[in-house]
C-alpha cells in the first residue's frame, strides 16, 4: 500500500456488473479493508452491491451516478463532497473510473444532447474528475479505464473498427435519427467507430489529466482490461448477438490480449491500491503488464484541443452554447 491512510477510501464507478462487479469483489477481500464509495446508475443493483459489501464487513456509501447526464455527475460530486465535509469519509485515496458504455449505433444521445458513447466515456469522465479533484487526498491514485480499441481493430481481434479522430465537437455529435432504411451492418460500424474513437480520446485525455493531477501530488494511470467478452458492454445488441457475446465469446479468454472479468479485475485492484506498479505515473497497464499507449495520444496539441472543448462542455452542460474559442 502506498496510501497515507492505512484504510484507504476508494471510489468505484460502475460496481454493479461486468468488470466493475469483479473489481468490487476483489476490493471486498483486500487486506486493507477499504472504505467504499460505490457510484452506479441503477438504484436496485447499486443497493445490492452495497449490501454485499457491507455483509463483507466494509464501510460503504452508495452514490447515484448516471454518466449519461452531466447534472447527475455534478450531483454525485456534490454528494461525495458533503460526505467528506461532514466527516463521514476522509478524502478519496483511490478513484477507479471503471464505468463506460458501447452502443450498436451512433444515434443515441446523452441528456445534454451529445452523442451518448462520447458523453459517457469522455465528457462525463472529465466532469467527474473535475468534481472530485478537490477531494483527492495527498498521494491519491486515479485509474482511468482505457481500451485496446484505441490502437485499432487489430488489437481487438477485428471486432471493433479503427478509431477515427475528429475535432472534439464532431466526436461529440450524434448521427440524425434513423429514417428506417439503414443497413444494420453500417449502424454497427458507426457504433464501433464511436466506441473506439471515444477510447482514443479518453487515453489522450488521461495524459493531460496526469499532468494536471501531478501538481496536486496525485498519480493517474490508465488501465486496459483487455478483451473481456460476456460483460454488459454490448447490452443493446440484438438478442441473438448479445447471446453469442454473453455465452460463446468468453471462450476467447484463452487468447493473448483477452481475459476474464475476474482476472482483469485482480490486476486493476493491484494497480489501483499500489500493490503493483506503485511508482508508475501517466502509465498504461494492460491486464497487469506495463506497456505504452499509442504515440498519437501524446500529441500535446490534440490534448489541448480536447481539454479546451471538454472544459467548456462541462461548464455549459448543453450542446448549443459550445463554441470553439477564437485565438
Amino acid at each position: 500500500m502506498t496510501q497515507s491512510d492505512i484504510t484507504p477510501t476508494v471510489l468505484l464507478t460502475g460496481p454493479t456488473s461486468g468488470i466493475g462487479a469483479a473489481i468490487l469483489r476483489h476490493l471486498s477481500v483486500h487486506p486493507s479493508r477499504p472504505r467504499l464509495l460505490l457510484a452506479g446508475r441503477d438504484p436496485d443493483r447499486l443497493a445490492r452491491a452495497v449490501d454485499a459489501s457491507r455483509a463483507a464487513g466494509l464501510h460503504v456509501h452508495p452514490i447515484r451516478l448516471d454518466l449519461a447526464d452531466l447534472d447527475s455527475v455534478a450531483d454525485a460530486s456534490s454528494e461525495i463532497s458533503r460526505l467528506v465535509e461532514d466527516g463521514d469519509v476522509p478524502g478519496i485515496d483511490v478513484a477507479i473510473l471503471n464505468a463506460g458504455a458501447q452502443f450498436t449505433d451512433r444515434r443515441h444521445r446523452g441528456v445534454q444532447g451529445w452523442e451518448l458513447t462520447f458523453t459517457v466515456n469522455v465528457v462525463a469522465q472529465h466532469s467527474l474528475l473535475r468534481g472530485i479533484r478537490p477531494l483527492l487526498a495527498p498521494g491519491a491514485h486515479v485509474v482511468m479505464m482505457g481500451s485496446s480499441t484505441h490502437r485499432g481493430k487489430r488489437a481487438s481481434f477485428h471486432l471493433i473498427p479503427d478509431p477515427v479522430w475528429q475535432a472534439p465537437e464532431l466526436l461529440a455529435t450524434a448521427q440524425p435519427l434513423p429514417a428506417g432504411n439503414e443497413r444494420p451492418s453500417a449502424e454497427r460500424e458507426a457504433g464501433g467507430i464511436a466506441y473506439a474513437s471515444s477510447k482514443l480520446a479518453l487515453v489522450t485525455l488521461a495524459h493531460r489529466w496526469a499532468k494536471e493531477l501531478a501538481e496536486d501530488g496525485v498519480r493517474l494511470n490508465t488501465y486496459d482490461p483487455g478483451l473481456v467478452a460476456g460483460t454488459g458492454l454490448g447490452r443493446d445488441m440484438p438478442g441473438y448477438r448479445y447471446w453469442v457475446w454473453r455465452r460463446l465469446m468468453p471462450a476467447m479468454s484463452v487468447l493473448p490480449g483477452a481475459t476474464t472479468a475476474g482476472v482483469t479485475a485482480r490486476h486493476a485492484v493491484e494497480l489501483a491500491l499500489g500493490d503493483a506498479h506503485a511508482d508508475l505515473r501517466d502509465g498504461y497497464v494492460e491486464i497487469g503488464r506495463v506497456t505504452r499507449a499509442e504515440a498519437i495520444t501524446f500529441d500535446e496539441a490534440r490534448q489541448a484541443d480536447l481539454w479546451d472543448w471538454l472544459e467548456r462542455a462541462a461548464d455549459a452542460r448543453s450542446v448549443e452554447p459550445i463554441r470553439r474559442r477564437t485565438p
